[in-house]
């Protein structure tokens, strides 16, 4: 098991942040700006896919790729990457709630020590039950599938998903994943004690990760998976020549699996 404790100082971050108040209520004042909607805290970005008259034809809904972001950045981010990676699909980018002093956002605090950075699970737990607030609300509004649900996270993005996916039994909540796309990210310290009481049978994972990433250990990856496969997970794992991000080789290899992904 890896400890965040052993990371290295990042003094370029900016770690105060001050949670969004907009709105008192999830859905108070729901409104369309151009392609940008606003949901309370929630801010997000839905990427139509092109119409398919197959799907017009039998009445069926599109299946959604729901995006995450990582620290420091916004919604706009993933978007290059989840639009090649995820063709046919309803694109979801979400905005991270707690909004950062450079003006990025962030799904969690992380406090900077003297002996590395360590993340804040309570404001993690805080996003998490906003994110479940409106994720399918924004799903139905957007004409999306809740039922056929692809989670992808990078970073925190990925921390999110790997916490929303063990902790929490999303069909309460209208929404069914059916897979998750997990890069540069790790199983959250206060949830690895829960993976072992929950079966993950017939779901799965694409968890990459760079070998020499100095944020988050590449560790991470080897854990994850041997969590999740001994929970009867299907995973594939890329361990990529880099540091903390995303090759583009690694890119077209999600790209197939993705589309190899059965979502019927």
């Amino acid at each position: 098991m890896f400890h965040f404790q052993t990371l290295p100082r990042v003094d370029s971050y900016n770690f105060d942040y001050s949670i969004s108040t907009q709105g008192n209520e999830f859905f108070e004042g729901l409104h369309e700006i151009g392609w940008l909607w606003v949901c309370g805290p929630m801010h997000y970005i839905a990427i139509q896919p092109p119409p398919n008259p197959l799907l017009e034809k039998v009445g069926e809904l599109t299946p959604a790729l729901v995006v995450l972001h990582g620290y420091g950045t916004d919604e706009h981010d993933l978007l290059p990457l989840a639009e090649k990676i995820g063709v046919g699909y309803l694109v979801i980018s979400l905005q991270g709630p707690i909004e950062l002093n450079n003006g990025g956002h962030s799904w969690y605090d992380l406090a900077q020590t003297p002996s590395g950075i360590i993340p804040d699970d309570f404001s993690r737990h805080q996003s998490e039950d906003i994110l479940l607030a409106a994720l399918p609300r924004i799903i139905a509004d957007e004409g999306g599938d809740p039922q056929r649900v692809v989670l992808m996270g990078f970073s925190q993005g990925a921390a999110m998903i790997y916490s929303l996916l063990i902790s929490y039994n999303l069909k309460n909540y209208g929404i069914t994943p059916i897979a998750s796309i997990n890069a540069s990210g790790y199983i959250p310290r206060d949830v690895v004690g829960m993976v072992s009481e929950k079966r993950f049978d017939n779901f799965t994972f694409f968890i990459t990760h760079g070998e020499y990433d100095d944020l988050v250990p590449a560790q991470a990856l080897t854990e994850a998976a041997e969590l999740l496969t001994a929970q009867g997970a299907k995973v594939t794992t890329r361990m990529q020549n880099c540091g903390h991000g995303v090759l583009p080789e690694t890119v077209e290899e999600i790209q197939a699996w993705l589309k190899n992904l059965k979502v019927t």
